[in-house]
């Protein structure tokens, strides 16, 4: 009896309303106007996560996990799938953390892509640890400049500002706090202070414009073009 109660009132629980998420993207950045049309996309990471695409650009799917059904199974640190200078274009986003060694991904997103491609990346910095199946890595806003240093920066930066970047870190500290040892409780604080708290995210309207806001950010970005010939 006691188990089918708390199978119930999990069901119950997964009906509410999914709370609202923390990202509040004060930029946002979109390499897909630099590409010619017809371009071919490489996503690394992609999971099923659509992309809506203009002017005949084609979009590969690649992901290490079957189970999303993307047009190629990979692991992103070797993709020899791919055949070298294939891209004109490659999109890692939210990715990079999840990799055991991010700097040879970023040799293999070189390798690929054509001469005067495009390589578009994202990466948290100030964001809590998350599994998926696991997470080694956090880049600021300089350190995405070094990591993809064979690459030619057309911008660098950061699009989640200091209330971003906080209201998740808020989440998680109070669902922590006031959990009391229980894993499963921590699990539900985490959806009742996004409720909470995700108002607090739109206070980047102003912060994200302070000379100082670089201090508290996530959302690393680099938008960069491989070297062409000369």
């Amino acid at each position: 009896m006691a188990m089918f109660r708390r199978e119930t009132l999990r069901k119950l629980y997964h009906r509410l309303p999914a709370p609202p998420h923390s990202n509040y993207t004060f930029r946002r950045i979109d390499p897909l106007p630099l590409l010619p049309d017809n371009a071919v996309v490489y996503d690394i990471g992609s999971k099923d996560t659509p992309m809506q695409l203009t002017r005949g650009i084609r979009r590969v799917a690649v992901d290490i996990d079957p189970r999303v059904a993307p047009d190629i199974v990979a692991d992103a640190h070797d993709m020899r799938v791919i055949p070298d200078e294939s891209a004109d274009a490659v999109m890692v986003i939210s990715v990079l953390h999840h990799c055991r060694k991010p700097w040879i991904v970023v040799q293999e997103i070189h390798r690929i892509l054509k001469p005067g491609g495009i390589v578009y990346a994202n990466i948290p910095f100030m964001f809590p640890f998350h599994v998926d199946p696991d997470d080694y890595w956090r880049v600021s806003h300089h350190g995405v400049d070094v990591l993809f240093d064979q690459f030619e920066k057309i911008e660098s930066g950061y699009n989640r500002g200091p209330a971003s970047s906080m209201t998740e870190l808020l989440v998680h500290f109070n669902a922590l706090l006031f959990s009391f040892g229980s894993r499963t409780l921590y699990g539900i604080n985490v959806d009742v202070f996004r409720w909470l708290f995700f108002g607090v995210k739109y206070l980047d309207i102003v912060l994200a414009k302070h000379p100082a806001a670089h201090v508290i950010h996530t959302g690393t970005f680099f938008l960069g073009r491989k070297a062409a010939r000369t």
